[in-house]
């Protein structure tokens, strides 16, 4: 990953992957989000490693067989991500970012950037509130929760499949069992305002404009900001000592519906 003239990140081909303005102050990858709305670097959750003839990072096993460590002798996931004893991803001072059963993919997490853009109205039903905020829902006649529109909801009034997972108005799948709690809430991340959900804003037309140049590229966005990340850490010699591999395309291009675009 090369910065071309602009101060944008591009490929080896010259092809914009990042603008600048997607960048840290100091052309560093932005700082990404967890579930609860809470920022994190991911150099921070990222174990250290010697790599081998393609840039793979090489994982240790550890001495009883059952896991796998850094160079430093801390834990890691098969991703390269550092982990608790329980598998949890944490960062540098153990602190827990992302929990295994309910937020892990094969060892991968989603990745929420500060421009991902989420439009809430998008998945909510057609209903009216109590004086507490609560979405006033009916009943259909096998006892479901639905809107004013007969549509199925959840009990926090956002339209739902068969199966309990949450879509939006044209049936596409946004956030399935593992991403809600008990009560059918979305993540904080989601519902507090911190994502972009002004399609107007001249981030998303920029974000629009790649995805127009690079379809190709951004029909697997996840594949793509993976590769970007690698290459950009890596740098032009091919040296580098993050696990920065953990992202590569070998991994889901849609872990699940936090790594798409919610526009």
């Amino acid at each position: 990953m090369t910065s071309g003239n602009t101060g944008n990140l591009v490929d080896k081909f010259g092809r914009k992957k990042f603008d600048k303005r997607q960048l840290q102050s100091d052309g560093d990858f932005p700082k990404l989000f967890n579930y609860s709305g809470k920022r994190f670097d991911i150099k921070d959750l990222m174990g250290v490693f010697n790599k081998d003839g393609n840039h793979k990072i090489m994982l240790i096993q550890s001495k009883d067989g059952k896991n796998f460590e850094d160079n430093n002798g801390r834990l890691v996931n098969e991703k390269g991500y550092l982990i608790d004893r329980n598998g949890n991803v944490i960062d540098a001072e153990n602190k827990k970012v992302w929990w295994l059963l309910k937020h892990l993919k094969h060892g991968e997490f989603p990745k929420i950037f500060p421009y991902t853009k989420f439009n809430i109205k998008n998945i909510q039903g057609d209903f009216d509130l109590d004086p507490l905020g609560n979405p006033i829902l009916e009943k259909d006649g096998s006892g479901h929760s639905i809107d004013r529109q007969g549509r199925r909801v959840n009990g926090r009034g956002y339209l739902i499949d068969q199966e309990g997972f949450i879509i939006d108005k044209r049936g596409k799948l946004y956030f399935d069992l593992n991403t809600q709690d008990v009560e059918g809430e979305i993540p904080a991340v989601f519902r507090t305002g911190l994502l972009k959900s002004d399609t107007a804003s001249s981030l998303s037309r920029l974000m629009s404009e790649i995805v127009r140049n690079q379809s190709s590229d951004f029909d697997q966005e996840e594949q793509a900001m993976e590769q970007a990340i690698e290459e950009m850490k890596r740098g032009e010699n091919g040296s580098g000592d993050t696990s920065v591999d953990s992202m590569m395309g070998d991994t889901p291009a849609n872990y699940n519906v936090a790594n798409q675009r919610f526009d």
